[in-house]
């Protein structure tokens, strides 16, 4: 199962795409009933930018958020220098299982 990835440049994050992207997602989240393995992270990009990361869950629960933000598939990431922006604390443990 693919991860989905969304890249924002630094003038993005300084505008706060960041944290519209978290609102919409929780969004959707919430609306999806809170899947145990459905989360987003963020992690530092280059100069200033971030990226995030949706697991692979949010395919089946998300798709068309996903579609809507231009969100691409990728291979799953590293988990160490993730951070959780939404999802359950123990979502680590469901994706390394």
């Amino acid at each position: 199962m693919d991860w989905y990835r969304l890249s924002i440049d630094a003038d993005l994050v300084a505008a706060g795409k960041v944290a519209s992207v978290k609102d919409r997602f929780t969004a959707s989240f919430r609306a999806a009933g809170g899947p145990r393995a459905m989360a987003l992270f963020q992690r530092p990009g280059e100069e200033g930018a971030i990226e995030l990361f949706f697991t692979p869950d949010c395919g089946a629960f998300g798709a068309g958020l996903l579609d809507e933000l231009g969100a691409e598939p990728c291979d799953g990431p590293a988990l160490v220098g993730l951070e959780l922006l939404v999802g359950h604390n123990e979502i680590t443990y469901y994706l390394t299982t």
